[in-house]
């Protein structure tokens, strides 16, 4: 259709050109005669002046054409070059996710692996009487119920953090107030502090029982792996401090802990999947590498905020805040 278009106008020049040099000769033929009148000559000059018209509009015609279709042809070659841009960027996201998923599942099956060996060890042990007695049977039982817990916990982490990173997890608020948060707290993570002789204090401010809505078991997934993180980075006979507080709208939650504390260096790694600090669990518990990272991805599925502060030797915080108010 465009092609069309153009020779059409392309015909229409050629035409007033033709027009235009018939004209000429034919002044030129009456000038060399030399028996032109002042009226035929007024008369070829207007008729020539009409062609000139004619060709000059033609012309600018053809011009706003050209430089239309030069500026659409700019802003077609700028759309191009930024959807290649676009798709190099989408390339190099894609890759990077591909390697992520590649590290994620070696170090998954790294860390399943192990205690994975360890129950099929025992298992094999207590099948034979002859090799243990009944008390090293009991012992042998209780390791391997514990490494079936690690087992369950890595794989529930896992399954969070596809869900959480998959859109899988929807918020579903429902009302809540400080108080019951933090009666929940205290009772579910106290038997965890006191195995390793931690003392676990839950403590409360603001308007503790004005209702708000929130998704509690998103709130107590992260407020547990908070204080769990803390518990097993702390020393025996130290202190976990919990603070819950409702102020202007915002829940504010903060995990203290006496701990090592984080490295600088350290902390530029908190919240990345399979992150391994320098600072290891004084219990000798295992650790997944993804609490942190599902504590960062619950706090954005709920728009909030969590940081750390930290100094070696002088314990870590970690800070959350959560909007409440109803939108």
């Amino acid at each position: 259709m465009a092609a069309k278009s153009r020779s059409s106008r392309d015909q229409s020049v050629e035409r007033l050109y033709s027009r235009e040099a018939n004209a000429l000769e034919a002044a030129e033929a009456m000038l060399a005669g030399g028996d032109v009148t002042k009226a035929e000559l007024a008369g070829q000059l207007r008729e020539l002046t009409g062609h000139y018209r004619g060709l000059l509009r033609q012309t600018i015609k053809i011009t706003t054409i050209s430089d239309a279709a030069q500026l659409q042809l700019r802003r077609t070659s700028k759309e191009l070059a930024e959807a290649v841009d676009k798709v190099g960027k989408l390339n190099t996201v894609l890759q990077s996710l591909q390697l992520e998923k590649d590290e994620m599942f070696a170090m998954a099956v790294h860390d399943l692996r192990s205690p994975l060996s360890g129950i099929c060890g025992l298992a094999a042990i207590m099948q034979d009487p002859s090799l243990s007695a009944d008390e090293e049977l009991r012992g042998m039982s209780g390791e391997v119920s514990g490494l079936g817990n690690n087992l369950l916990a890595m794989i529930s982490d896992l399954v969070d953090l596809y869900r959480l990173e998959s859109g899988g997890m929807v918020v579903k608020a429902e009302p809540s107030n400080v108080r019951s948060l933090a009666d929940t707290l205290a009772t579910s993570l106290s038997p965890n502090a006191r195995r390793k002789y931690i003392t676990l204090l839950v403590k409360t401010g603001g308007a503790v029982d004005q209702e708000f809505p929130l998704d509690i078991e998103q709130f107590h997934r992260l407020a547990g792996n908070l204080v769990s993180n803390a518990i097993k980075y702390s020393p025996s006979s130290t202190t976990v401090t919990v603070r819950i507080e409702l102020h202007h709208g915002k829940l504010h939650l903060s995990v203290r802990d006496q701990g090592p504390g984080i490295s600088k260096a350290d902390q530029t790694k908190l919240f990345r999947k399979f992150t391994r600090l320098t600072a290891r669990p004084t219990g000798g518990e295992t650790s997944s590498g993804l609490g942190l990272a599902i504590v960062k991805r619950l706090v954005q599925n709920l728009s909030g905020d969590v940081w750390c502060e930290s100094e070696l030797g002088a314990g870590a915080t970690f800070y959350v805040t959560l909007p409440v108010t109803a939108p």
